[in-house]
C-alpha cells in the first residue's frame, strides 16, 4: 500500500520496472519494512519481473536496509526475473563492494548485478 511519505518513485520503461529510492538515508527496521512493502507493491502493480533499483539519491544505507533489496531479488528470481542495482557512487558503492553485494569484476557469486545508470540497466534487461 502506498505511504503518505513514500521512499521511492516507480515507473515502467520497455517492460522494466524502475524503482528510484528518493530518501538519502535508509536506516532502521521501520524504514526497511516500509521500503520492502513499497517495492513489493510497485512490483505487483506493474506485473513485471525485471526490475532496476536506482540508488542515485541514497547516501547512507544501514545493514538492515539490504533486507528489502534481497527480499525483492529472491521474489524476482522465484519467477524467473532479474534485478539490477544502479546509481551507486562514493561511500555507497564501497559499501556494496565491501559487503560483497556486488562484484567489481562481474563475478556471478555477488547477489546483485550492477549498472552505472538506469538506461544501461534497462538496456541490459531488455537485451
Amino acid at each position: 500500500m502506498p505511504s503518505a511519505n513514500p521512499l521511492l518513485h516507480s515507473f515502467v520503461d520497455q517492460g522494466v520496472l524502475v524503482l528510484t529510492i528518493v530518501q538519502s538515508r535508509i536506516q532502521g527496521e521501520e524504514t526497511a519494512q516500509q521500503l520492502r512493502e513499497e517495492m513489493q507493491f510497485a512490483q505487483e502493480k506493474a506485473g513485471v519481473n525485471r526490475v532496476v533499483v536506482d540508488l542515485q539519491h541514497v547516501r547512507y544505507l544501514s545493514s538492515v536496509a539490504f533486507w528489502p533489496l534481497l527480499s525483492l531479488r529472491r521474489q524476482l528470481l522465484d519467477t524467473g526475473g532479474r534485478l539490477i542495482i544502479c546509481g551507486l557512487s562514493g561511500d555507497l558503492e564501497v559499501l556494496f563492494l565491501t559487503t560483497k553485494m556486488i562484484s567489481s569484476g562481474g563475478a556471478v557469486d555477488a547477489p546483485f548485478e550492477v549498472a552505472p545508470d538506469t538506461a544501461a540497466a534497462i538496456s541490459r534487461l531488455v537485451a
